[in-house]
Parts: structure tokens; sequence; C-alpha cells
């Protein structure tokens, strides 16, 4: 994990996805639940018992989360002077956002590498995000900048 311009990175995933893993499920996470979506760059499964999970990925990319806009953000090759936060708040206006899927969120997450045991994960392996209790349409846009690209993926309350 690092930090840039005030946003904390985990730098990649050797499986190519994330997961959204609940905090209080941290230890039960074996690393193999999210072998079924790996054909989408975003998806959700079901535990019993513990809620959805959001699966982010298709690539080893690094990513963050911004909590403002609720936005989980993949870099896909930029240069270091690039303000995430900044472009990532001109873009939430933009056209293009795509429907990926709509799931149940609420309470604290490790935002993980969805194929490592939770119980095997330092604090510089995990993201903590704060999710607000209700239902989400998770939206994904590929932003292009003149000094990198980004795969951004935001909460939105989904309409009843």
């Amino acid at each position: 994990m690092r930090s840039r311009d005030a946003v904390t990175w985990l730098d990649g995933t050797d499986f190519g996805y994330y997961a959204l893993c609940p905090a209080g499920h941290l230890d039960d996470w074996e690393g193999t639940e999210a072998d079924e979506v790996f054909a989408a760059a975003v998806g959700k499964i079901a535990l019993p018992g513990r809620g959805e999970v959001l699966t982010i990925g298709g690539e080893a990319l690094p990513v963050a989360y911004l909590p403002r806009s609720m936005t989980f953000v993949q870099n896909a090759g930029s240069d270091e002077g690039i303000d995430v936060p900044a472009e990532v708040e001109r873009a939430m206006g933009a056209r293009g956002w795509q429907d990926a899927v709509e799931i149940t969120l609420g309470g604290r997450y490790f935002l993980i590498d969805s194929g490592v045991p939770g119980a095997d994960t330092e604090e510089e392996d995990r993201i903590l995000v704060d999710v607000p209790h209700g239902r989400y349409q998770v939206q994904s846009l590929f932003l292009g900048l003149p000094l990198g690209e980004f795969r951004l993926h935001r909460l939105r309350r989904a309409k009843d």
C-alpha cells in the first residue's frame, strides 16, 4: 500500500480482483469466494450469513477508494502529478457511466486482494471502507486524461 496525493493505494493484486469484505468476517475470508466472478470487471457474490460482497478487477491494477464520492479508482497508468480526487470529482457528472451491478451494503469493510485469505492480510494489504446501509447501483466509467487513465466504479443509491 502506498499514499500519494492523500490517496491510499493498494499496489495491485496477484489474482486480478479485489473484494469488499465485511470487516467482521475478514478472518473468515478464504480467498476463493470470488472465483465465480472472474469474467466481470465489477461483480457481486453472496456469502451466506454475511451479505453481499462487491468485487472489482479484471486486471492487477492499483486501486484506491475515495469516500467523498464513494468511488473506487483503478489506476490504469498515470503520471505522479495527477490530482486524482479532483479528476474523479470532475468525472461525477460525465456521460458514459455504465450500470454494473446492484448490491446491498452497509457498515465497515476492508478492500482486499480477493485471492488472499483475510487472516493473512496485514494493515498495508487492505483499505478500510465505511458504507452507509442501503441498496446501491454500482456504475463504471473509463476516464482517459492527458496524463493518465483510470477505471472508476462508484456507489450510487439505487432507485426504488
